[in-house]
């Protein structure tokens, strides 16, 4: 119980970066994988729009304690762009990336701040592909 405990103290410490780079690891090296898709129909989320790479500031609000999801929606006319984009952003592989972008919409990034949504949205609008932000609960 005690190894746990530590486990579990570090595990609660850890960074959105560090959380991925964890997953990376259980994955490659122990193949260890979850389903996104199921784990996301058992999470509420209330969706924001995005207009203009403005957050719709009526439904959010001024909660900047929220943390957000990020769900790619729509891309541009040039994919490569968008998967190398993914790719920097959630440190996946660049075959992980692509099928994501085959799979629109899907989930990119999982709670993160608003500061660095934004950051993110204007990377997306730069590579002409459309995200959508839903508050993480």
């Amino acid at each position: 119980m005690k190894k746990i405990n530590k486990i579990a103290k570090i595990l609660v410490k850890l960074n959105i970066k560090e959380i991925n780079e964890l997953y990376n690891v259980l994955e490659k090296k122990y193949n260890i994988k979850y389903n996104i898709e199921n784990i996301n129909k058992n999470i509420s989320t209330k969706e924001i729009k995005i207009n203009d790479n403005n957050i719709n500031e009526n439904e959010v609000q001024n909660n900047d304690n929220n943390y957000y999801d990020i769900y790619l929606k729509s891309l541009g006319t040039v994919k490569l762009p968008v998967i190398k984009l993914i790719n920097n952003i959630t440190g996946i592989s660049l075959t992980e990336s692509k099928k994501l972008i085959d799979n629109v919409p899907s989930l990119i990034k999982k709670s993160i701040a608003l500061e660095e949504a934004k950051k993110i949205q204007d990377d997306f609008k730069k590579v002409d592909a459309e995200i959508e932000l839903k508050i993480s609960k």
